[in-house]
């Protein structure tokens, strides 16, 4: 299935090619995640016939064939649904103690995140998506209207909660998604062999956030009472299912103690959405 969403793989592929060049003289001066994410691009590139990277353009690629991270005890997407967007996130994880109880567990208090489009990186070259998460946690978030480095990656919406339905509002002045609220089916921590410091780990010893499987909100009277669901696209299909994969950093303290009432702890997230 060929999609035209101004997927920006094209882009990343022939740029990064350049910048890995780059990339090579300058290595020790990267933190081990964006080399690794060169390191993948590198790979990847050697393995593309000059003719399909010269054919790829920035507004067209594959999505018929996605390969999209799992770990055991992760439930697989539902049959018949197919790929319709992949973003990476880019924020915080928020959270709130009580300062009273330096013991007490800090609790989970939403998120807020900038999604950047990488659906033709994903589908085309899932070995270097998987490097990017922990890539774009090494460094600071992107301001303004600036792609996610080193993807180079524009934004295509926002992630934050409407009460305590998460919402994915993909709506930009260049390109209208639609706005997914969802609620929670599966939460999988990530296996330790899995956590790896300087690739998904913060620089402020984060641990990565665990994987989850959630519904898009068929009524939000469940999850986000008075707030109009907006979950449809243009063309009537209606995301169902959207899942954070490679994740990187965002996990609390195990305790309050030494934290403010209300603190964020920045990470990054692969987020998958699947429609009808």
């Amino acid at each position: 299935m060929r999609s035209s969403l101004l997927l920006l793989l094209p882009a990343t592929l022939s740029t990064l090619a350049t910048a890995v060049a780059i990339e090579r003289r300058h290595n020790r001066a990267w933190p081990e995640s964006i080399r690794a994410f060169y390191t993948a691009v590198s790979d990847r590139l050697s393995t593309l016939p000059p003719k399909t990277i010269s054919a790829l353009t920035s507004t067209t690629c594959n999505t018929g064939s996605p390969s999209m991270p799992t770990i055991p005890d992760l439930p697989p997407v539902t049959d018949g649904l197919t790929l319709y967007h992949v973003a990476v996130g880019r924020g915080t994880q928020n959270y709130t103690c009580n300062p009273n109880d330096p013991n007490a567990i800090p609790v989970a208090a939403g998120a807020s995140a900038t999604l950047y489009n990488t659906t033709c990186i994903s589908c085309l070259a899932p070995l270097v998506m998987a490097q990017l998460t922990g890539a774009a946690l090494a460094i600071p978030t992107p301001k303004g209207n600036a792609p996610l480095f080193p993807a180079q990656a524009f934004a295509s919406g926002q992630h934050y909660f409407t009460g305590p339905a998460p919402t994915f509002n993909l709506h930009t002045n260049a390109h209208n998604y639609g706005i997914q609220f969802a609620a929670v089916l599966a939460k999988v921590a990530v296996p330790e062999k899995m956590i790896k410091p300087g690739r998904n780990v913060g620089k402020d010893g984060s641990k990565p956030v665990p994987w989850l499987k959630l519904s898009s909100a068929d009524s939000l009277a469940e999850t986000a009472p008075g707030v109009q669901q907006q979950a449809l696209r243009s063309d009537g299909s209606p995301v169902q299912e959207i899942y954070r994969v490679n994740t990187a950093g965002g996990s609390p303290p195990k305790t309050c103690d030494g934290m403010k009432k209300n603190f964020e702890v920045e990470y990054a997230a692969e987020y998958w959405f699947w429609r009808r």
